[in-house]
């Protein structure tokens, strides 16, 4: 269970704006009633981002709470294309910073909300990594052709599967992949957990599970909404037919 945000711009911008929203999503990011609030912050398992640099998306992950690690605060970039990930640990034995997200496997960056079970799930647990991993693994075997479309179906396919993804919570994810950067939301319990949120500014358009601030243009992804961040003029699919 975790927070996120991604942008996407048309020329690179500072990136600090952003790590101030990460640590405040550590510090008191919403959860639903009835999960635990915890002393080191509401999403303090970890930590990590992605930005494209030239012609390459480029990891950095922690196992400290973001709120109050002093590395989150040495970053100093400007991109074009943007992950940001805090987590919220189903198992704390997982808390470092090989198992925070985003992960990148050949060239694709992804960062997950949501736990996946059946086969992934399991693998997941036989090799101590996450399971976002390990699904971030089989969608590069099937997602070779990089564009929307193709997207969809890879991501249609493993989710109807559930052999591969059992009784999963949600996929909500953010995806980059050279100067392509999408969003999926789709959940399948907590709704008002799994969220996402969409703002189209000039120049950039702006992914976060929860609004940044209290300005207008905030809009809540659908269940299955499929997204590609162009700035200015965001491509829009639907994933539908998955129980």
């Amino acid at each position: 269970m975790c927070r996120m945000i991604a942008f996407a711009s048309v020329e690179p911008i500072d990136v600090a704006p952003y790590l101030a929203h990460l640590s405040d999503f550590s510090r008191r990011g919403n959860l639903v009633d009835g999960w635990e609030r915890r002393p080191g912050g509401n999403h303090p398992d970890g930590w990590g981002i992605a930005c494209r640099q030239g012609e390459e998306i480029r990891v950095l992950r922690s196992g400290k709470p973001a709120c109050a690690d002093p590395q989150l605060l040495d970053v100093r970039a400007k991109t074009d294309r943007f992950i940001g990930h805090v987590r919220y640990a189903s198992n704390t034995a997982t808390v470092n910073a090989a198992n925070s997200h985003p992960f990148l496997v050949d060239g694709i960056a992804l960062a997950h909300n949501g736990t996946f079970r059946g086969s992934i799930g399991d693998e997941a647990g036989t090799r101590n990594v996450s399971d976002t991993l390990v699904f971030l693994e089989r969608l590069c075997v099937l997602w070779r052709e990089r564009t929307l479309p193709r997207l969809k179906e890879a991501m249609s396919e493993i989710l109807r599967n559930t052999d591969l993804v059992g009784n999963y919570s949600a996929a909500n994810m953010l995806i980059a992949s050279g100067k392509s950067l999408f969003v999926l939301r789709r959940w399948r319990r907590n709704e008002d957990y799994y969220t996402l949120f969409l703002q189209s500014l000039p120049g950039e358009v702006v992914v976060a599970s929860q609004p940044l601030d209290d300005g207008p243009g905030w809009r809540p992804l659908g269940n299955g909404e499929l997204v590609e961040l162009r700035p200015n003029a965001p491509r829009y699919e639907f994933l539908s037919g998955m129980s």
